[in-house]
């Protein structure tokens, strides 16, 4: 009777740990209903994010409405604070930012949201993204409210440092970043999302899936990630498709305008 009595309380406790750290999951909306929906909410506050396509998909400009919809009040689904974006392949996309400033639909009825509280930092080797990861951005996130960290791709350095054949152990580099940004995330409650590069499946064996590009870097760095977006192309139509050990697999068709990235029926 005993036992029986003690299982019980155990059972109740396990519903209502379940019931609470459900309320205490945070999502920050990606500005697009549609795109929230398939995500059960949008971006999680837990590991890393990962959005992966090809060039042209529109990877840089959904995490531009990112750091302007991390600005909107809890009630719209942000968190009334700043963005840090490192750009490791091209130089920051202020004229976009500027558009979407101007035109984002979700955004359009809140005031004080802009590029100010956007900190913008230019990196283009392995060690000078190890560093700022490690020192420049826990510094910065002590001193400003931050709750987004976008890497503007992940790949980039990696990929000019085999280019050069530098003899850098790729994997324990990567392994060092992932930790740092799983320990960022975890101490200080912010989102990450890394934007990829693809490369192409050698060989596909699965009929049913027609699939021919995949996450860049390879299995170091998605032992990493905690949930992807795969934006990608079919006849000229983009598609969002996401991939999570805790998300059934779902896919959107989307556009981009100056109004933002949106999720069409």
């Amino acid at each position: 009777m005993l036992h029986l009595f003690s299982r019980k309380i155990m059972d109740d406790y396990s519903e209502i740990s379940a019931r609470d750290l459900k309320k205490q999951e945070k999502f920050l909306s990606t500005g697009c209903p549609k795109i929230d929906k398939i995500l059960n909410g949008g971006i999680p506050c837990q590991g890393i994010t990962q959005i992966y396509g090809a060039a042209g998909t529109g990877k840089t400009q959904l995490a531009l409405q990112l750091c302007l919809t991390v600005q909107l009040p809890l009630t719209a689904g942000g968190f009334a604070a700043g963005a840090i974006y490192i750009c490791t392949e091209a130089t920051f996309p202020a004229k976009r930012m500027h558009e979407f400033i101007q035109n984002l639909d979700a955004i359009k009825n809140y005031d004080g949201i802009n590029g100010d509280i956007v900190f913008v930092e230019h990196i283009a080797t392995i060690e000078d993204l190890e560093s700022s990861l490690l020192h420049r951005v826990p510094m910065l996130l002590n001193k400003q409210n931050i709750r987004l960290l976008i890497i503007d791709s992940i790949a980039a350095p990696y990929r000019v440092e085999e280019w050069n054949n530098e003899s850098r152990n790729r994997s324990k580099s990567l392994r060092t970043v992932g930790k740092q940004l799983h320990k960022l995330c975890k101490n200080n409650d912010i989102f990450i999302v890394c934007l990829n590069q693809v490369s192409a499946v050698v060989e596909n064996k699965d009929k049913y899936c027609d699939i021919k590009e995949q996450p860049a870097l390879g299995i170091t760095w998605s032992s990493m990630i905690t949930n992807s977006i795969y934006l990608f192309r079919k006849d000229s139509i983009r598609y969002a498709s996401t991939f999570s050990p805790y998300l059934p697999l779902k896919t959107v068709q989307y556009e981009i305008h100056t109004s933002g990235v949106k999720g069409v029926e």
